[in-house]
């Protein structure tokens, strides 16, 4: 018998797997479910499951974003999803399986039996795995100013700011360039156990956090220079949860 978790911030769609599971997979026992980063990350925290059907496109984040927070995970993963297009990174995380909604129903018994395929040397693979995929954080990040370019250490940036379609980058020298980039896109290339975006319009190194804090209704990370940058409510949880994941 295999225990198992749902995540996946549509309902129908867990309601659907559930059902497969129940008349296809007999071994399987659904052991809690979930529908979002933040809520799969507890979860699984508690139950504890065998293996973890995770959506990738959540409204709090991706399923990439939840395998983070397990560097060397004690469960399986099958991704579910509407889209083809993320295969390749899923496998990178070493996914037993990747399966297209809607479900097929053969598919699905495929990728259960793969569950039986684990063997004791999993979770060093898999640690191997994730760990030559880590931003290599010695690099510098290349930023295009009116005079040319601008070579920043990933450690030295403080937080970025989004202004319209440009972005702001501020450094520990308390100098900003403005980039002619949207923040979403300088946000790919960042590494995301350092940095956060902890609001649609900004993100903060961890390294530079010195406290969370409550004000009139609202959440904000004090910096060590004093700014406070505002955390959105809906991205909080995840917030909390990353900085607890990076820290001792």
């Amino acid at each position: 018998m295999y225990s198992v978790a749902i995540i996946d911030d549509q309902p129908n769609s867990r309601k659907v797997l559930k059902n497969l599971l129940a008349q296809l997979c007999p071994d399987v026992e659904i052991v809690g479910e979930a529908d979002g980063v933040a809520t799969g990350v507890s979860l699984i925290r508690q139950k504890r499951p065998d293996a973890v059907f995770l959506d990738i496109q959540m409204e709090d984040g991706m399923g990439f974003d939840l395998i983070k927070f397990f560097p060397a995970p004690e469960f399986s993963i099958i991704f579910t999803s509407g889209y083809n297009n993320y295969a390749t990174e899923a496998f990178r995380c070493n996914a037993i399986d990747y399966l297209l909604k809607p479900i097929n129903p053969e598919e699905l018994v495929k990728a259960v039996e793969k569950l039986s395929y684990r063997d004791a040397d999993w979770n060093h693979r898999l640690s191997s795995i994730m760990e030559s995929f880590k931003p290599q954080e010695d690099k510098k990040l290349r930023l295009p100013t009116t005079k040319g370019w601008a070579f920043w250490k990933l450690e030295d940036i403080v937080r970025l700011e989004a202004n319209d379609s440009m972005t702001f980058f501020f450094n520990n020298r308390a100098e900003r360039i403005l980039v002619a980039k949207t923040i979403s896109a300088n946000q790919d290339v960042l590494p995301t156990n350092r940095f956060f975006r902890c609001h649609k319009s900004h993100i903060v190194n961890r390294d530079y956090i010195k406290e969370v804090l409550r004000e009139d209704g609202s959440s904000y990370a004090l910096l060590e220079d004093e700014t406070k940058v505002p955390i959105s409510r809906r991205r909080l949880s995840n917030f909390l949860e990353w900085l607890k994941g990076n820290s001792l």
